[in-house]
């Protein structure tokens, strides 16, 4: 088992799946990313369209927009998560959606299998999607920018893409990807918004179940936690920033 599916296996067995129940409160000045990623999945939807969801987790998101298409499948690396998506789905009575234990570079499937390939903070291949998409396919990607949470890991001394905020852009290094693979990029949109967690207790509860420090101990990190948490609370809560963006390119 790698580390990364440790650590979400991890992430079901303690909290049922991907959500630890913290509180807080957000704004999005620029507009919600995910709503953004849904609208765009939806732009793309037909009754008779085949999406491939990659690193579902434990499916709620993925539950949402799969209405929208005739057969719908979803892989991920975590046994423990798709337990949990397998009994979300049963709940949402959609049964056109499988999921399936899988690893989305070699996912298995045939070639122009697939109309939509989307991965909502998950991996991005553009060889493999490209492979499994039929002409005209398209991929859409919700992916974790340079800037995200950068005073929180600059406090820890670590954490996921550390140091990358000064370097070349996550957005353009993925768009770049997606057109070295042949894809022509048709959206491309950078977020930045804000979290306030309302108590101490809710943010610790979210570094457990967030791949930001996938090595995150409450007990070991307290001092480095209680440092950060004495800088960031403000009247709202506790300050995240956080920086996301979202790609959709589609195969000539």
């Amino acid at each position: 088992m790698t580390q990364q599916q440790g650590f979400y296996s991890k992430v079901a067995e303690k909290f049922g799946g991907y959500s630890s129940g913290a509180q807080r409160t957000t704004s999005f000045p620029q507009g919600d990313p995910e709503e953004r990623f849904d609208a765009l999945v939806r732009e793309l939807a037909s009754p008779t369209g085949r999406l491939l969801d990659v690193g579902c987790a434990d499916g709620r998101n993925l539950l949402a927009v799969a209405g929208a298409f005739g057969r719908v499948d979803a892989l991920d690396l975590s046994p423990e998560m798709l337990a949990s998506a397998e009994r979300h789905r049963a709940a949402s009575g959609l049964d056109h959606v499988t999921f399936a234990l899988g690893d989305a570079s070699a996912t298995g499937f045939p070639d122009g299998a697939f109309d939509v390939v989307t991965s909502r903070r998950g991996p991005l291949f553009p060889e493999e999607f490209g492979r499994v998409l039929r002409p005209g396919g398209s991929v859409v990607h919700l992916g974790i920018a340079e800037r995200d949470v950068q005073e929180l890991k600059e406090v820890f001394g670590r954490g996921q893409l550390y140091g990358r905020w000064s370097g070349t852009p996550v957005l353009r290094e993925e768009r770049e990807r997606l057109e070295r693979a042949g894809f022509t990029v048709d959206h491309a949109g950078e977020f930045t918004y804000d979290e306030y967690f309302h108590t101490p207790a809710d943010l610790d509860r979210f570094l457990q179940m967030v791949p930001i420090f996938e090595d995150y101990d409450s007990a070991a990190d307290r001092g480095a936690f209680e440092r950060y948490a004495a800088r960031a609370t403000t009247s709202e809560g506790i300050h995240l920033a956080r920086h996301w963006f979202v790609l959709r390119a589609h195969r000539d």
